[in-house]
């Protein structure tokens, strides 16, 4: 797997971004599930083997693995996945990967 490190700055444009909360909830995800610490998220454009996704967004512990309950991680789910790319996609910052996927 290709690690490109997030830097310190990246991180905080981030977190700024999406207003220091977790996406889920804006998403579909329920925000009763919100808790621990915020973390980067990192979606792929494609599906491809071997790199991380180059779309950051915000999830928190909860939304996670860590918040794993009865099998399910919602950051795992393939619709929640699509929804998290999609919104992502749509910011300005993306504008020139979308046509990655057009």
């Amino acid at each position: 797997m290709t690690r490109v490190r997030v830097t310190a700055e990246r991180a905080a444009e981030v977190f700024t971004r999406d207003g220091y909360e977790c996406l889920a909830p804006r998403l579909g995800g329920t925000i009763m599930d919100c808790w621990g610490r915020l973390r980067i998220e990192h979606v792929k454009v494609e599906p491809r083997m071997g790199q991380r996704g180059e779309l950051l967004g915000t999830l928190c512990a909860g939304h996670t693995e860590d918040g794993m309950r009865a099998g399910f991680v919602w950051c795992t789910n393939a619709e929640n996945r699509e929804r998290m790319r999609d919104h992502l996609l749509s910011l300005p910052e993306y504008a020139h990967l979308r046509e990655k996927v057009a």
